[in-house]
């Protein structure tokens, strides 16, 4: 069989080849979140080795992981291009971008660190099999900082649905896992590459040996897991399920807000003491109305506590500035704490080069013409009451694992991420953010909470597994206990992406000395 596939693949050349490199970049995309259809990993890349093992040159390497990566961002991504018929009038007009132009832009990081892999290799079939995966894992970690970065579907978010093999990324983090689960992936591809070999089958045994090591282990980690809970702290996830077309219409911002508050009011299993709104969930600015305050403080429960996001403004110098935030408002009416969004997300929070582009009409697809600006800092909240220091994540900061990390002690000890994914329909987008948000919680060894305006709303404690959800576009609510936190750091959230850079750089390393040597 492998031998037919050979012949068939060496018969096909030029765009014929291209085309098939980028299809199982395509299917590739189906081991992402709703899927899961991680055993797909396991074919398409060796594949995809076998049809660019005769790369001779680095440009030779670097079309077919180009062809390969755009092709796993145009299946993953299609989603964004939803977001383009909110206001279709506007802004149909431009999904070619989103839809084709940023899996392009995507695809240059990876297939430019394959590239480099190839400059060093050259033609050691070993070499290429163990420096790809980390070309495209070096490829992954630059465009997670890249123009903002958009560390979007990682290779180790395949395994975000399996908990045991998600376990390993409280050490190693979503790069390491992903970094291993390539390795283990290209390593099938050796027998193929060197069918007459018996060294190659001995060595193509030890990366997928080493994953299914570290799924034991993960096993094991499971089976030891205590499940605690904080005491006196129970939650309800409020979630409206607002379509994004009618979310900002003057007439039904009233009727948006007393849908969030009957649903806080509705009989439950016991009584909550913290309620969780999601992103934007107040159409008001709640901190210059105090009578909003007292009316929301009248849903709360002695010594509750109502988190919720909403708009702010300031005037420094008297120019409007505008935060996307999230506030604790008490039972008294007051203000417990506010965190500002951070990391926003151009052409949707802020236009880049506002003065050039807004002049040729490629305005953001966020209401209103005011840019938000950034917030301060990312201190985790410190709250009167039961709740221990949180997080807060709103949006899409849920997807950049090193911005998690707490730099300065004291760490937090819980993730809230409040987020609006109706922009993007039913599609896979909400469902891949959650992914990303789970991972989170493994790595950081806390709980997450997690409150969408669509779905997907849960509850996630510090080893992945979900306490309670509610699925995409259901109205209602999540209801549950607050997991309690590891009790030591994880390793990931100590040191967090370095180690794995390192080897994947030190993988370029020796086999750029091997090939000095060998010279």
């Amino acid at each position: 069989m492998l031998a037919k596939l050979v012949v068939l693949f060496d018969g096909l050349a030029g765009w014929r080849r291209l085309a098939l490199v980028w299809l199982l970049g395509a299917v590739l995309a189906a081991a992402q979140a709703p899927l899961y259809a991680w055993p797909l990993v396991f074919v398409v890349v060796p594949l995809w080795l076998l049809l660019s093992r005769n790369a001779a040159t680095g440009w030779a390497a670097f079309w077919p992981g180009f062809a390969f990566a755009y092709g796993y961002f145009v299946a993953g991504l299609y989603w964004i291009g939803i977001a383009f018929f909110v206001d279709a009038a506007r802004f149909a007009w431009l999904l070619p971008v989103p839809v084709l132009g940023l899996p392009a832009l995507l695809a240059v990081f990876p297939a430019a660190g394959i590239w480099l892999a190839q400059r060093i290799c050259g033609d050691a079939v070993y070499w290429r099999v163990l420096l790809l995966p980390a070309g495209w894992t070096l490829g992954e970690a630059l465009r997670g900082y890249v123009l903002t970065g958009f560390p979007w579907n990682l290779i180790g978010y395949v395994w975000a649905d399996t908990p045991a093999a998600m376990q390993i990324v409280a050490y190693i983090g979503s790069h390491g896992l992903g970094l291993l689960t390539l390795l283990a992936a290209a390593a099938l591809a050796l027998p193929m590459l060197l069918p007459a070999s018996h060294r190659a089958r001995l060595v193509a045994i030890a990366p997928p040996l080493l994953l299914a090591l570290s799924i034991g282990g993960g096993a094991w980690r499971l089976h030891n897991a205590q499940g605690e809970m904080m005491p006196d702290v129970w939650l309800r996830l409020v979630q409206p399920s607002i379509p994004q077309t009618l979310k900002w219409q003057d007439d039904l911002r009233q009727q948006h807000l007393r849908q969030h508050a009957e649903l806080t009011r509705q009989p439950g299993q016991k009584p909550f003491t913290h309620v969780i709104w999601p992103e934007t969930a107040i159409p008001y600015l709640v901190d210059e109305n105090p009578e909003l305050l007292k009316a929301l403080a009248s849903l709360l429960p002695p010594g509750g506590q109502l988190f919720a996001g909403a708009p702010r403004r300031e005037f420094p110098a008297g120019r409007l500035t505008l935060y996307n935030s999230l506030f604790v408002i008490n039972e008294k009416g007051g203000l417990d704490a506010r965190y500002d969004k951070l990391h926003l997300v151009p052409f949707g929070e802020y236009l880049p080069l506002r003065g050039l582009l807004g002049n040729i009409g490629l305005d953001k697809l966020a209401v209103g013409s005011v840019d938000f600006s950034p917030g301060r800092d990312a201190e985790p909240l410190i709250l009167p009451g039961e709740l221990p220091l949180i997080r807060v994540l709103i949006c899409y900061e849920a997807i950049f694992p090193a911005e998690v990390m707490a730099h300065e002690p004291p760490p937090a000890a819980m993730l809230l991420n409040v987020t609006n994914d109706a922009w993007f329909g039913r599609s896979s987008g909400p469902y891949q953010h959650f992914a990303s948000a789970r991972m989170r919680s493994v790595e950081q060894g806390v709980p997450l909470v997690r409150a969408a305006n669509n779905g997907i709303s849960a509850i996630v404690d510090p080893w992945g597994r979900v306490v309670a959800a509610l699925g995409l576009d259901a109205v209602g609510f999540v209801e549950g206990p607050l997991p309690a936190p590891l009790s030591e750091r994880t390793p990931y959230s100590r040191i967090g992406d370095l180690p794995v850079h390192l080897l994947a750089g030190l993988f370029l390393l020796l086999a750029w000395l091997f090939r000095k040597l060998n010279r």
